[in-house]
């Protein structure tokens, strides 16, 4: 795989990085309350900002040159518990959350020894392979899990947390986590962290001649993966209030790729803009339904061959042409 170059979408100056990050905050908290708080735009706006979320953990894995078709199971691992545990068991949200938080990094901690020592197509035939056989416990175990007939009458994030009636408070609470998933991500890149990743995506000989662990460290980053995709969907299954396993499969994974390939992967904001772009496109197909993987199987063929570094890549050379001329 080509070497990952970093891109951003914002200024690089320190000061104005910090009133854009303002003036964007501001912005995602308070537009609904300017636009009168209207139900399908915030559907598509929690919508987004969860799988957003759901991105930005499938970069942490492609940051270290590797392709998890695991994660579309993950974020419906951690989407059941959460469910089970409220449901079945009166766990309150936040513990719910927390509990399928733990389950999913506790999976990614007895797998990641194993798959993380396979590179490439066998490490994603070895995700893809998790994934189905998770997917299949959902179908398989009828009584726990619902089988085909899914999972409902979750409990609302509003019976355990103080915020508004209605989609709002559940936006507020699933753009405000998207927030702190993308400032948490962004600082663990932009300190030692992030070099190391990138170094062992182009060069793992020379981070070996370090002296670093580079399988602890691999780990390490599937583990904090899975924890974002079972938080990511603790918080789907609280708002959507009923799943089932269509809604996990190998296509949830594939999803998440596309919208990291259609950003640019070497951008932590181009999985954010890759939601904002791919998650409202089933309603603009909707009379192409029936067309719809096609499509993104396409869309995935032409963003390889033409825009490989994304929409990143484009920002990048327009920048960089901006300065040429001035």
């Amino acid at each position: 795989m080509s070497a990952i170059k970093t891109a951003s979408f914002y200024p690089r100056d320190g000061a104005l990085q910090w009133v854009w990050h303002a003036v964007v905050v501001a912005v995602l908290l308070g537009w609904p309350v300017w636009a009168g708080q209207p139900r399908f735009a915030l559907h598509l706006a929690i919508m987004v900002s969860l799988y957003a979320c759901l991105a930005m953990s499938m970069n942490l894995v492609l940051r270290i040159g590797q392709l998890s078709l695991a994660h579309g199971a993950l974020f419906g691992l951690g989407a059941y518990a959460s469910a089970i545990l409220s449901r079945d068991y009166g766990w309150s949200f936040p513990a719910a959350f927390l509990g399928a938080g733990v389950l999913t990094a506790a999976l990614a901690v007895i797998t990641g020894p194993i798959f993380m020592r396979i590179k490439g197509v066998h490490f994603a035939l070895l995700t893809f392979a998790l994934g189905e056989a998770v997917v299949l416990c959902f179908i398989e175990f009828h009584e726990l899990f619902g089988g085909n007939n899914g999972f409902g009458q979750i409990p609302a994030l509003q019976a355990s947390l103080p915020i508004p009636e209605g989609r709002y408070g559940v936006y507020l609470v699933t753009v405000s986590f998207a927030l702190v998933v993308y400032f948490v991500l962004r600082a663990l890149y932009r300190r030692e962290w992030g070099m190391v990743a990138d170094s062992l995506h182009q060069n793992e000989q020379l981070v070996r001649s370090g002296g670093l662990n580079v399988l602890r460290f691999r780990v390490s980053v599937f583990v904090l993966s899975a924890l974002i995709a079972g938080w990511t969907g603790s918080l789907y299954a609280h708002y959507q209030g009923y799943i089932s396993p269509d809604s996990f499969g190998f296509w949830t994974a594939v999803n998440a790729v596309i919208m990291n390939v259609l950003g640019g992967v070497g951008a932590l904001a181009g999985a954010v803009v890759g939601a904002a772009i791919l998650i409202p496109l089933p309603e603009l197909l909707r009379d192409l339904q029936q067309y719809q993987r096609l499509i993104y199987g396409l869309t995935l063929i032409l963003l390889l061959l033409f825009m490989p570094q994304g929409l990143a890549g484009l920002w990048r050379k327009w920048r960089g042409a901006r300065k040429e001329a001035a």
